[in-house]
């Protein structure tokens, strides 16, 4: 058994040569790490282990060797890390938890008890999401709205607390922080409102103190820019910049700090024009849905690639996972950077310059016209401009908004040469009216709606294999020396052939995986970490047909290691129960009306389509509402009496509003209880 322990080849040799189609051959593979200190297992994010205790022959020995069951409700996503004998894993609202890897038990739990007075409408939806955390020898780094918290690993203390946005101008932190050189990096959006500017941000790791931050997008031109490169950006957006859009350019979660070049890079979301896209199709919108690279000591400007210019339409962002490798490209090594983009292709480009070295799609793409390899970005075509369309017109954008692949982890295995993608087919149509994201659905639909697990070629681009998921959005991905690829899906865990894509093994976990899973040696057994639960740590799952089953919707949040060895039985998780109303079923027509406002003011974002919500976290399923709450409805709607905990104040909402809302969820409840039938015993459904 390999253990682990040689250093990773870093080479430092860079090349400056032009684009390559040609002879690509692999530099020799990087040597794994027992311990799972980096989101990705690395500093280069590959998602691989050198480990193969665990392999392709002895798989099938597989079994759970302990849970534990965490005192955080929402299901977590975020990939284990592991130090020192502990697990440290995030969930929504700032929390931390950290789990004792010989016999699951919890060391600790951090939660600052996040105030959300203060917090706008989105501010608020931000904290709702979390996407991992970041440690180092001392604390453990964790974003929860606009703080950021750095805690002590072995007690769980708080050592300091640094805001680093403003939560009333729409700003959250959801990515997973960054730690190096002393540093801890943190990307901030607005959810593509048009509101605010996103940025990146660099914190010392001792003190919290901020010591850069890099917009990326322009600010009003009417005072002084930050430096020149946000002066060039400004004139790519029009002269109605700043007057129908803030901009946006959100840093939702792909960043990555290279020890090799000490850059950070990191990718830009769309440029927030919904409702202007007459006004900025076609503007390049710097840095919108772009990859940008500054350096980390200072921030300072290095490069950028934009991968979608005129992101009106929203699959251009640049924010997927990022992967570094050494890869030897004409008998030559070259340390390149590699994304399987939102827009459908997958990049390889140089990491020190920024350079497009080849890409090519890994899904099926109708929206582009060809890349140009000069600059590696693509453009759409010109008849997507749905805007224009006279009645009945109809066209497929197809990645839609979602994209094809987005945070979820890949795996970069240098003994295959292959990358690993959870991707996904997730169309959008387009009409004069806008955007329907149900197209994938139907059943006559050219591109449905499904997910995909591919092993993708960097070098030839080209796929080797795929699997096919019936739900669209499934869990990253951890691939071994053992010739493994673990992956998460609504309901199971899986283990594929890494060469050929069999499948070797499962597990019914009873839950939503979509964090990636780690590995480590632990007293001379390797063990597989899995972060499980309802999936509601991560927004996608408001909308539960897309990354949850029924069966695992109010799964618990859990920690699952598991070895050869394994001999625990998991319990299944208890059956989400809509109780009885308290109301009489309501009038249809003021149920419509109902309806019609939940949509219209986005309550869906929180309590889920159509009501139907993963989990029993701090969002409560609002079928189950109570008297005593439906009386407080004013209070709560109007006065902003749950301001403080997550729910927004609307001020303007009326009587007749609220009496709607409450026909609606309480026809809406009336459905779900007499669909699962009275509960045996009504204790189990609180």
């Amino acid at each position: 058994m390999r253990d682990g322990k040689c250093p990773t080849i870093v080479t430092m040799l860079f090349l400056l040569s032009s684009a390559l189609v040609g002879d690509f051959s692999r530099a020799a593979p990087p040597s794994g790490n027992e311990e799972w200190s980096f989101l990705g297992g690395n500093p280069e994010s590959q998602q691989y282990s050198s480990l193969d205790q665990i392999n392709s022959k002895n798989v099938a020995s597989l079994d759970l060797l302990w849970y534990s069951d965490l005192s955080t409700p929402e299901g977590l996503i975020g990939n284990p890390l592991v130090k020192d004998g502990a697990v440290y894993q995030s969930a929504p609202w700032g929390r931390a938890v950290a789990t004792d890897i010989l016999t699951g038990k919890t060391v600790w739990t951090f939660d600052p008890h996040l105030n959300l007075a203060n917090y706008s409408l989105i501010a608020m939806y931000i904290a709702t999401i979390t996407r991992g955390l970041g440690i180092d020898e001392n604390n453990v780094y964790v974003a929860g709205g606009c703080s950021l918290y750095a805690v002590d690993r072995k007690t769980g203390k708080e050592v300091w607390d640094s805001q680093v946005c403003n939560p009333a101008e729409d700003l959250g932190a959801n990515s997973a922080p960054r730690v190096g050189a002393g540093k801890v990096f943190i990307g901030i959006g607005n959810m593509q409102s048009g509101t605010a500017r996103g940025y990146a941000a660099a914190y010392d790791a001792k003190t919290g103190r901020e010591l850069w931050r890099f917009y990326t997008v322009p600010g009003d031109p009417t005072k002084p820019y930050e430096n020149k490169q946000m002066e060039m950006a400004a004139k790519t957006w029009g002269d109605r910049y700043w007057i129908d859009t803030r901009g946006s350019g959100s840093v939702w979660e792909g960043m990555i700090y290279d020890p090799t070049t000490d850059l950070l890079i990191f990718g830009a979301g769309n440029p927030g024009v919904d409702g202007h896209e007459r006004e900025f199709s076609g503007k390049a919108m710097l840095f919108s849905g772009s990859l940008i690279a500054v350096n980390a000591s200072t921030g300072e400007y290095v490069w950028h690639l934009q991968e979608v210019t005129g992101d009106v339409f929203h699959p251009g962002d640049a924010t997927a996972h990022l992967q570094l490798a050494d890869l030897r490209v004409n008998g030559r090594v070259r340390h390149v950077l590699m994304q399987a983009a939102k827009n459908g292709y997958f990049d390889v480009i140089d990491a020190q310059t920024g350079q497009m070295i080849s890409a090519n799609n890994y899904v099926p793409v109708v929206n582009w016209k060809p890349m140009d390899m000069k600059t590696g970005t693509l453009t759409y075509r010109e008849d997507l401009d749905f805007w224009n369309y006279p009645p009945g017109k109809t066209e497929i954008l197809q990645p839609g908004g979602y994209g094809a692949h987005t945070w979820e982890l890949c795996s970069y295995n240098p003994d295959t040469g292959l990358v690993y993608i959870p991707a996904f087919i997730f169309p959008y149509g387009l009409s004069r009216d806008g955007r329907d994201e149900n197209v994938g659905f139907l059943k006559d639909a050219k591109y449905r709606n499904h997910g995909l697990l591919i092993a993708w070629d960097p070098i030839a681009q080209k796929e080797r294999w795929h699997v096919d998921h019936p739900i669209t959005i499934n869990g990253g991905v951890l691939s071994t020396a053992g010739k493994i690829v673990f992956q998460g899906t609504p309901g199971r865990l899986y283990a594929y052939d890494a060469t050929t894509g069999k499948t070797l093994w499962s597990y019914d976990t009873h839950s939503v995986i979509l964090g990636a899973p780690s590995t480590v040696m632990v007293h001379g057994r390797q063990v597989i970490l899995v972060p499980s639960g309802d999936g509601s740590a991560v927004s996608i799952s408001r909308t539960a047909r897309l990354a949850t089953t029924p069966e695992s919707m109010s799964a618990p949040s859990r920690l699952l290691a598991f070895a050869l060895d394994g001999k625990t039985k998991l319990p299944p998780a208890m059956p989400k129960m809509v109780l009885k109303p308290v109301l009489p079923r309501q009038p249809l027509d003021v149920a419509a009306r109902g309806r019609s406002f939940f949509k219209e003011h986005y309550c869906e974002a929180c309590h889920g389509e159509n009501l139907i919500a993963s989990g029993r976290g701090r969002i409560p399923d609002l079928r189950n509402i109570r008297e005593s709450t439906l009386r407080l409805m004013p209070q709560i709607i109007r006065q902003g009496a749950y301001q403080s905990v997550g729910m927004p104040q609307f001020p303007e909402v009326t009587d007749q509003d609220i009496t709607a809302l409450q026909a609606y969820i309480t026809n809406e409840a009336w459905a779900a209880y007499e669909s699962q039938g009275t509960p045996k015993d009504p204790a189990r459904a609180h």
